[in-house]
């Protein structure tokens, strides 16, 4: 491997990696925040972290394709492989939980990570195919240029 082909990977999957280490950093505390959220912020929480891994999977795969993830074959090969990553790293996460003093594994937790992702995949489905962030058309105007004064 070329040394440019390297600094592409690491810059594509660098995110990635990155997040699934700071989770598992989170997972392995016996209380992350000191104190327990409320409900609604650990369903923030759970659903997105893996919002995030997914994107940041999908982002890795994207960048390193040969065609640069175009095409819709690509594209819905790369959805679906991020968010099947990320819903595996996710029962592995809570698989981890599992033996953490404090912390337990839960099915409930491991479903809002796995929804977490499937929106995320869903919305850039959607903006992928153009559904979402469609541009509003418009005109531009040009106005006429100014006309000339001669001074005499």
């Amino acid at each position: 491997m070329t040394t440019m082909t390297l600094r592409r990977l690491a810059v594509a999957w660098l995110p990635a990696v990155l997040w699934m280490g700071f989770i598992f950093y989170l997972s392995a505390q016996s209380r992350p925040l000191r104190t327990t959220p409320p409900f609604a912020a650990t369903v923030a929480a759970h659903f997105g972290e893996f919002a995030l891994l997914a994107f940041l999977l999908l982002w890795g795969q994207l960048c390193c394709t040969p065609e640069k993830g175009k095409g819709k074959g690509s594209l819905l090969l790369a959805l679906t492989l991020g968010f099947v990553l990320a819903a595996l790293y996710a029962a592995s996460d809570e698989y981890h939980q599992g033996f953490v003093p404090g912390r337990d594994a839960s099915w409930a937790d491991w479903g809002l990570d796995v929804a977490g992702a499937a929106a995320a995949m869903l919305l850039t489905a959607l903006w992928g195919q153009g559904i979402l962030g469609r541009r509003a058309r418009y005109h531009r105007t040009v106005l006429p240029a100014q006309p000339r004064r001669e001074d005499s």
